[in-house]
C-alpha cells in the first residue's frame, strides 16, 4: 500500500474510524438492552411478575455502555484538539492514557491486551501534540505487530534523571520467547516521528520493549 502524502490526516482518519466503529457497537448494545427491557415489561403485563434482578442487570449494562460512549467521545475530542497548537506542554501520563484507550480495538483484533500502569512522577514535555500522539501510537503498532497472540502490552510514563520517557513493555505468561521489535517500515516510521519531536527511541535492554526518551529541550 502506498503511504499517504498527508500522514497527520491519515492518522486522524484511522483513529476516528476505529472510535466510530466502537460507538456503533455501543449503540447496538444499548438498543439490544432497551429491547430486552421492553420484552420484560410486556411479559410482566401478561404474567404480573417482573424479574427485578434481570432488569437491574440490563439497566447496569446500559449505564456502562453510556459511560463507554462518553469516554470514546472525550478521547476523540481531545485528539481533535491536538491540532490547536504547534507546541504545548503536556503531561505524558495523560497522553499515554489516551493512546492506550484508543488502541484497545486494534489490540482486540490481534488477540492482545493493552494496559497503562499510570505515571511515575510528573513527566512533562513540550512538543507538537498531534505528532506526540502519532509517535506513541506508532510505538504501539510496533508492539502489536511484533507480539504473539495472548500477550499484554503495558505502557507507562515516568521521569528518570530529569528525562521524561514512555515505556512500552510486552509480557506473556509462560516461557515463550518474544524477541525484540524488528527493523522495517514500522520501526523506520516510529524513528522518524520520534525524531520530529526532538526525542530518541530505543529498544529495551531485556525482553520485548520500546522506550521513547524526551530530552529537556524537546520541541515541536
Amino acid at each position: 500500500m502506498k503511504p499517504s502524502r498527508h500522514p497527520e490526516a491519515a492518522f486522524l482518519a484511522t483513529m476516528t474510524a476505529s472510535a466510530t466503529h466502537d460507538l456503533r457497537n455501543v449503540l447496538a448494545i444499548i438498543k439490544e438492552s432497551a429491547g430486552l427491557i421492553d420484552d420484560m415489561v410486556q411479559l410482566f403485563g401478561r404474567r404480573g411478575a417482573l424479574d427485578q434482578d434481570k432488569v437491574h442487570r440490563t439497566a447496569d449494562r446500559i449505564d456502562n455502555q453510556v459511560k463507554r460512549a462518553a469516554d470514546i467521545l472525550t478521547n476523540l475530542n481531545r485528539l481533535s484538539h491536538t491540532l490547536d497548537e504547534e507546541s504545548a506542554t503536556l503531561h505524558l501520563g495523560q497522553e499515554v492514557e489516551q493512546v492506550v484507550f484508543l488502541s484497545q480495538r486494534f489490540a482486540r483484533k490481534k488477540g492482545l491486551r493493552v494496559v497503562s500502569r499510570g505515571e511515575e512522577g510528573d513527566a512533562l514535555v513540550t512538543v507538537h501534540p498531534l505528532r506526540l500522539q502519532m509517535a506513541l501510537f506508532s510505538a504501539m503498532e510496533c508492539c502489536l505487530d511484533g507480539l504473539p497472540e495472548g500477550a499484554a502490552i503495558t505502557v507507562w510514563a515516568r521521569e528518570r534523571g530529569g528525562v521524561a520517557l514512555v515505556e512500552f513493555r510486552g509480557d506473556m505468561e509462560g516461557e515463550e520467547e518474544m524477541g525484540t521489535p524488528s527493523d522495517g517500515a514500522a520501526w523506520t516510521s516510529l524513528s522518524d516521528l520520534v525524531s520530529s519531536l526532538g526525542a530518541t527511541v530505543e529498544r529495551s535492554d531485556t525482553g520485548f520493549g520500546i522506550r521513547i526518551l524526551f530530552n529537556p529541550k524537546s520541541g515541536g
